[in-house]
């Protein structure tokens, strides 16, 4: 199909270049479909098919310049072009001036047949490139033509090729700089200009019309242009305009990214660098492998996708291991009817540690607008009960824990709760409830994101000796078992989770106590995606010894052990009904049903060694060491290790 387009000539092949060179059209080829055949170089799109069609004359050009072309010509090649419905067209060629309006409304052609241009900007050193390169950001053919310059080896534009300027928006930079092509076996070329950085670009326009058969030629133009690596000045700007070819780029999904549903509908694939799963979870849905599907981009292209990849994993547990920072706070007291007293309780953190665990947290915590925790309470008491609403900010601890479910209590993170308690005898009885909210860095707060409520009975068994129980419910609607999907995400995995915990403390008598806990929970969640089809089981268990130390000197005045397993989920199953990778591109997509576990690989078991220590000036030392197996419920994951310390004066 290559011809020769110049009345009356009839000889396809170019002129021989200087000292034997390849003919200029030949090296052009070269950098687009040079053969994969273990010699010399391999081109950008090499198994793509070359059509030349010639068009340079030797008689009347400026004689500095060995060929030339006339508009003419030019306007015979791109209909040429459109009769043999050929979608990419390389010119690496260039001028001063605009070439009239017969060429203009053969592009007009070109452009209205879906044919895209790549078009060299010239190697005159300019500000703006040459026409017809310039015709990139005329409204008339914009979209159907990238204009090309040419960067170096360092990724900095090349001394001679001419610069963005007018056409930036349309504009991008290949590697033109001493590049070979027209390898035979013996030699290579090594050639210099944006004659061999717009064939590059025009091999990416082959490989994206190739790989993804739905794309118009204006879509892959669009999508060169979106994903070039930007360089200079940062953004679209007047020297790389919209910045470097970036072919790997070009290849991973462009914008939103969406999921077809067996119902009809489609899910939006968003990777927020905030979403994550409950540690309990572990490693349970990205170890899984049964979320792989495809998905499609803002441009229809198919793409595999993970769904798991869109949840990291949970934030280790340093927060919580962090000793409480030093508090200030003030309590207001006054009688109230029937013999109670009504207290208020306004209290905050400092912040002016640059170790402030608070400031630490920001990345687990991200809804957190502020470091300094405040928060204040209301309390109505009397001989045998209490009721007291208590309010906090910016990752503020509740004060109502009651030995027995906190674990799961902890797991709304709320900012408001509310408690009553009444003791008889021996017995106390609790009930507290409480619901959190969210407020992204930039976007509107969510409401009442997640709650828990809980009923917990305390028996004083003896001096020393007690046992709590509590059962209750937890709603969140970011994610099972503290999770966190943002709204909007498409990825919500709202949940509900039932819970039950007991724990005690004895005197085992000399100077030894031992305390325990244990929890339970059930969840179950319906997502827009996947479910619990098998409610998920978990637990978390703590014992620990503490005793007198003062026999170890250094003012020691207790040591306490513990060994524990955070919460994990013993068993569940999640199912996920999700489109298979078609054999052919165009296929119809089929689903099917995937099952996994919702238990992680690992099970992480602390071990704790703390000892609180007397100093000589009337304060007090608490010092505690931390080692963690299997961190975060993943199998063989490397040991973590904390050494953590607290300092308390009293004035």
């Amino acid at each position: 199909m290559s011809t020769d387009v110049v009345v009356g000539r009839g000889n396809p092949s170019g002129i021989i270049g200087p000292e034997g060179q390849p003919a200029h059209g030949t090296n052009v080829a070269g950098i687009i479909a040079s053969n994969f055949n273990n010699t010399g170089t391999i081109g950008v799109a090499y198994e793509s098919t070359i059509v030349s069609i010639r068009t340079d004359v030797s008689e009347g050009c400026k004689d500095e310049d060995q060929v030339c072309f006339k508009s003419a010509d030019l306007v015979r090649a791109i209909d040429y072009a459109i009769l043999h419905r050929i979608p990419v067209v390389n010119m690496s060629l260039g001028g001063e001036s605009a070439l009239g309006a017969s060429f203009e409304a053969a592009l007009s052609r070109a452009v209205a047949a879906g044919i895209v241009f790549t078009i060299s900007a010239g190697n005159e050193g300019g500000v703006d490139p040459e026409w017809p390169g310039r015709y990139a950001t005329d409204a008339r053919f914009a979209g159907n033509i990238i204009v090309v310059g040419a960067h170096d080896s360092a990724n900095q534009i090349a001394s001679f090729s001419n610069r963005a300027g007018l056409s930036r928006e349309a504009y991008i930079s290949a590697a033109g700089a001493g590049v070979l092509t027209s390898c035979d076996g013996t030699i290579c070329w090594r050639i210099s200009g944006t004659s061999f950085s717009a064939p590059a670009v025009a091999g990416a326009l082959a490989l994206l019309l190739d790989a993804f058969p739905n794309l118009t030629g204006k879509d892959a133009v669009a999508i060169l242009l979106r994903t070039a690596r930007d360089a200079g000045a940062t953004g679209t700007d007047t020297v790389y305009g919209r910045g470097l070819l970036d072919i790997a780029q070009a290849f991973q999904p462009v914008g939103s990214t969406s999921v077809a549903t067996a119902s009809g509908g489609a899910v939006a694939v968003t990777s927020q660098r905030f979403a994550y799963t409950g540690a309990a979870l572990g490693d349970a849905l990205r170890n899984s492998g049964a979320l792989e599907t495809v998905g499609h981009d803002e441009y229809n292209r198919m793409f595999r996708v993970n769904l798991a990849d869109s949840f990291s994993g949970a934030p280790r547990g340093d927060r919580a291991r962090m000793p409480e920072l030093r508090r200030e706070a003030a309590t207001l007291r006054v009688d109230a009817p029937f013999g109670g007293q009504l207290a208020l309780t306004s209290s905050t953190t400092h912040d002016d540690s640059i170790y402030d665990p608070a400031a630490a947290s920001a990345s687990i915590t991200p809804w957190l607008d502020e470091r300094k925790r405040q928060d204040m309470m209301v309390e109505f008491s009397t001989g045998n009960g209490v009721i007291a609403m208590w309010q906090g900010r910016n990752g503020a601890r509740s004060p109502f824990e009651l030995g027995a479910g906190d674990g799961f209590a902890s797991l709304a993170q709320v900012d408001r709760a509310w408690m009553g308690a009444i003791r008889l005898g021996q017995l106390t009885f609790t009930a507290d409830a409480g619901v959190g909210d969210r407020a992204m860095p930039f976007k509107a707060a969510e409401d009442d994101v997640s709650r828990y409520s809980r009923f917990a009975m305390n028996w004083e068994a003896a001096p020393g000796t007690n046992v709590r129980f509590a059962a209750g419910g937890l709603d969140e609607r970011m994610g099972p078992l503290g999770s966190f999907v943002p709204f909007g995400s498409g990825m919500e995995m709202p949940s509900q989770t039932t819970f039950a915990g007991v724990s005690g403390r004895t005197d085992l008598g000399s100077g030894l106590w031992l305390d325990a806990e244990m929890g339970w929970a059930r969840t179950g969640m319906d997502g827009q995606f996947m479910t619990l089809s098998e409610q998920a089981v978990s637990s978390s268990w703590r014992v620990g010894l503490t005793t007198f130390c003062k026999q170890l000197g250094f003012g020691c005045q207790s040591l306490t052990w513990s060994i524990s397993q955070p919460l994990r989920v013993e068993s569940g199953e999640f199912t996920a009904v999700l489109a298979d990778a078609p054999l052919r591109y165009f296929d119809p997509l089929t689903f099917s049903e995937r099952r996994f576990s919702a238990s992680p690989t690992g099970r992480q078991v602390d071990m704790s060694l703390g000892s609180v220590h007397a100093l000589p000036n009337g304060s007090q030392l608490a010092l505690r060491a931390v080692v963690t197996r299997d961190d975060r419920h993943v199998r063989d994951a490397p040991p973590a290790y904390a050494l953590m310390g607290n300092w308390r004066a009293t004035f």
